[in-house]
Order: C-alpha cells, then structure tokens, then sequence
C-alpha cells in the first residue's frame, strides 16, 4: 500500500485522539475566598470559603483571593487524615506545618490580592487552612472531597 493513503488516514485518526487525550486533562477551578470580619460586618469570624466542596480527581487550578480589608490572609492544602484538629504549636498560635501532609500553598496574599496554583488532586479528603498566627483557631479551615 502507498504511504500517502496510509497518512492521509493516520493523520485525522492522530488530531482526533490527540484531541480527545487534551481534553481529559482540562484542569478544573476551585476558588476560594479568605474572608474575616473586616471583609463584611456580618462575618463574626474568619473563614476559608470554597466554590466547591467536592470535586473530581485531576489537575485543579487553585485560585485564592484574599477579601479582608487589612490582614494578610494564606492557604495550605494539605491531605486530611480524619483528626478534629490540626496540631498546633500553642505558644505561636499556628499549625505545625511539619506535623500536616501538605500539598501546596498560596503564602502571605495582602489584603485585596489573588493568588493561584495548580495541584493534582487525588480521591481523598484535604483540609484548606490559614496558617497566620491565631487564624486557624478563629475558624479559617474548610475540608474538600475529591470523589470520582
């Protein structure tokens, strides 16, 4: 057989498979907001909101804004291994980063800044938090699923 009708052939069967293989790993979006009582009158403490607290396994684009009108807020993602609390080095009011399987963190955003970074999550369950001094005791954590 001539190699021109062999290509003519292969090479549309190549684009579509190719194709279909960037398709599958389009990454998806998990915004977060990092909100305190500066943000909004009506917020009693701080808070890690989450666009979505479950998504698929895969690249995820993690894009994190800081909403506060005067703190710098951040966020660790790290995996959740079921405890109720993260462990914590008291005398500094923080997490004890080492002591926490993580993952990636988007560090130190200024009041009214963004910040983003990419992961490849996955199935589990990971825990979102600020790690500022006395923000994680004042509620800045939330947990994410990723499921199938």
């Amino acid at each position: 057989m001539p190699a021109r009708p062999i290509l003519s052939v292969l090479c549309p069967l190549l684009l579509v498979v190719a194709g279909a293989a960037g398709a599958a790993t389009t990454a998806q979006t998990l915004g977060i907001k990092l909100q305190d009582p500066s943000t909004d009158s009506s917020i009693a403490h701080m808070r890690v909101v989450l666009d979505h607290d479950t998504i698929k396994p895969g690249r995820v684009i993690v894009q994190a804004e800081n909403q506060s009108k005067n703190l710098v807020h951040e966020v660790i993602i790290g995996r959740d291994d079921g405890a109720k609390q993260l462990p914590m080095d008291a005398k500094h009011g923080r997490v004890i980063e080492s002591r926490v399987r993580r993952l990636g963190e988007i560090a130190d955003l200024a009041p009214g800044k963004t910040g983003k970074l990419s992961l490849n999550l996955k199935p589990g369950n990971y825990v979102l938090f600020c790690n500022q001094p006395g923000h994680y005791q004042d509620g800045m954590v939330t947990r994410l699923t990723v499921a199938p």
